[in-house]
């Protein structure tokens, strides 16, 4: 076993690493809990999925204590957050990680971590037939499947976003359902919460088109979220936020994008956020080219924290319990190419707390033509530097070289580290 890897795989088994972030209120009534390896799952067990509504390039990421897990381009790897050192999860003598057959190598979506054991979404037969949950150690070995989610594997109508584990249970949605079931319980023992199958019927909440129904699911204190874009009586569609809870298990409206008339900023054809974050019953969210607001989910008053119109034209939002980040995706000196060249931190508040320019990058890497921002963690933005440069002419086509470079900045001192050259 390579000595580098021996010693990152030693770190991560023995440094305790929760990865639990869920909250609990007093009146919380936990359901369950499931059994899985004979180890007892509870809330607190479970995590929300990188604190991020969307994500931009790396899609697959779990977050501990000590370090994140992610999968790039098909392969684990493992981020040390302190050392500030990436590795892939691969321990297999002279293997060049570029097929299926290295150790490394994943077929997921979506990726969480519980107790002392990885979970992932994966796809049989390169993702046209069934669902699963895929459980693993810590060093991405062990893997076996303890559920199946999909029930009819291959159907024309299997709409669905990340699922989220959530004490001790998966809500998912499928066929524009949504559905919850406890880690490792059977497919035929999942119950509908939301949709058709639960009884809202087409007359419900959502007005159903012909078109697949995308949720983004999100969950936090004793409530599950999921976002949908809804059509309107006039055609426009609108992102619309529900909440079922824990506690009674009802599902209810909480949230829709204003209209112009309740905050006179914007036209109500085709708003979208661009990016959100719900904390303790408030949604914060960013709208693209106008800025950062917050919006009440008990009383539904809607505030302005930041415009960043002039700072960023369209720019791409990350957000955490602490911080509003905005990468701006304006050309500026550096880049011919949308991308950005800057950082800037808000607080909660919307103030603005500083501003980190990535010149350190362009002078010390050749071929940036754009950064893909990744998630929050304390105080260090984890991002993507997508550099190359244009290769020789094969059979008639161009090809570009590139190159992608895990990258952190300090919020604080503004410091930035290449971390890994993926």
């Amino acid at each position: 076993m390579n000595k580098t890897f021996a010693t990152i795989i030693s770190l991560i088994l023995i440094v305790s690493m929760t990865g639990c972030d869920a909250k609990k209120s007093d009146f919380y009534n936990p359901p369950l809990s499931s059994y899985i390896d004979g180890d007892t799952t509870t809330l607190e067990d479970f995590q929300k999925n990188m604190h991020q509504s969307k994500y931009f390039y790396i899609t697959d990421m779990c977050e501990t204590d000590a370090g994140v897990y992610f999968n790039y381009n098909g392969y684990l790897y493992y981020l040390n957050k302190k050392d500030k050192r990436a590795t892939i999860l691969c321990a297999k003598p002279d293997c060049q990680h570029k097929g299926k057959d290295c150790n490394a190598w994943i077929n997921s979506w979506g990726m969480w971590r519980c107790e002392d054991k990885l979970y992932c979404i994966t796809f049989a037969n390169g993702g046209n037939g069934g669902k699963f949950v895929t459980s693993m150690a810590n060093d991405g070995t062990e893997r076996r499947d303890v559920q199946e989610l999909s029930f009819n594997p291959g159907g024309s109508r299997s709409s669905y976003d990340r699922p989220v584990f959530y004490g001790g249970d998966v809500y998912y949605v499928y066929n524009d359902v949504l559905y919850r079931v406890p880690l490792g319980g059977d497919k035929e023992d999942a119950k509908a919460l939301w949709g058709e199958d639960a009884g809202n019927g087409n007359g419900g909440a959502f007005m159903f088109t012909g078109n697949e129904l995308h949720l983004t699911l999100w969950a936090d204190g004793e409530f599950i979220y999921f976002m949908a874009n809804l059509e309107q009586p006039n055609g426009t569609y609108k992102d619309t936020l529900f909440a079922y809870s824990i506690t009674d298990q009802q599902v209810r409206q909480v949230w829709t994008t204003p209209d112009e008339a309740e905050v006179g900023t914007w036209d109500t054809t085709g708003v979208s956020v661009s990016a959100w974050y719900v904390l303790d019953g408030t949604i914060y969210f960013y709208l693209a080219g106008n800025g950062f607001w917050r919006s009440s989910l008990n009383s539904g008053e809607t505030v302005l924290l930041a415009g960043t119109g002039d700072t960023a034209e369209y720019g791409t939002a990350l957000f955490s319990d602490d911080y509003m980040c905005l990468l701006n995706d304006l050309p500026g000196e550096h880049n011919e190419n949308e991308g950005g060249d800057t950082f800037y931190i808000y607080g909660l508040d919307g103030t603005l707390q500083k501003e980190l320019p990535l010149t350190a990058l362009f002078n010390a890497v050749d071929g940036i033509t754009g950064f893909s921002p990744l998630f929050l963690s304390e105080n260090e933005i984890y991002f993507v530097v997508d550099a190359g440069s244009w290769g020789d002419i094969k059979n008639g086509v161009q090809y570009e070289d590139k190159t992608d470079i895990l990258c952190s900045v300090n919020v604080d001192t503004g410091e930035v580290t290449q971390i890994y050259n993926l």
